[in-house]
């Protein structure tokens, strides 16, 4: 007894072409939602008297990168010290020692005496964009399947 699979070799090698397609689509759409939540992490440190100059520095790093066969696009948001000369960068764009990195560090989370910790957490700015990323990410891998 024979059977012709021909037709599921071609769905299989389908399912195999998705990720190759996903990524280039999903890209635009990890940077579109990193550009809102950049800017409500500004609008929030506007919003503080004492740590409205961190605004400016907050900016995102968008990477792309392959781990075992499978697509990973991710981006980094946050103050950087690279932008508003507030002090040198350590790898990825994290700051060092007096810079706008460490001052919002004690924006968002305060010190272990009185003050700081005054500016909305990051993770907030990410959940309020939440919606928006589910959105543009079925709206860009609609018929994919």
């Amino acid at each position: 007894m024979s059977a012709d699979a021909s037709e599921l070799d071609g769905l299989a090698r389908s399912f195999r072409a998705i990720p190759a397609l996903m990524v280039p689509k999903l890209k635009g759409v990890v940077a579109k939602s990193a550009v809102n939540t950049k800017k409500i992490m500004q609008a929030d440190a506007r919003k503080s008297r004492h740590f409205k100059q961190i605004a400016p520095t907050i900016s995102y790093d968008l990477r792309v990168m392959e781990f075992f066969g499978d697509g990973v696009i991710e981006a980094e948001i946050g103050p950087s010290s690279s932008s508003g000369g507030y002090g040198g960068a350590g790898r990825g764009g994290r700051a060092t020692g007096g810079s706008a990195a460490s001052l919002a560090g004690i924006a968002y989370f305060g010190t272990s005496k009185p003050g700081g910790g005054t500016v909305r957490n990051p993770e907030d700015a990410m959940l309020e964009e939440a919606p928006n990323f589910y959105e543009y990410a079925f709206k860009a891998t609609e018929g994919l399947l």
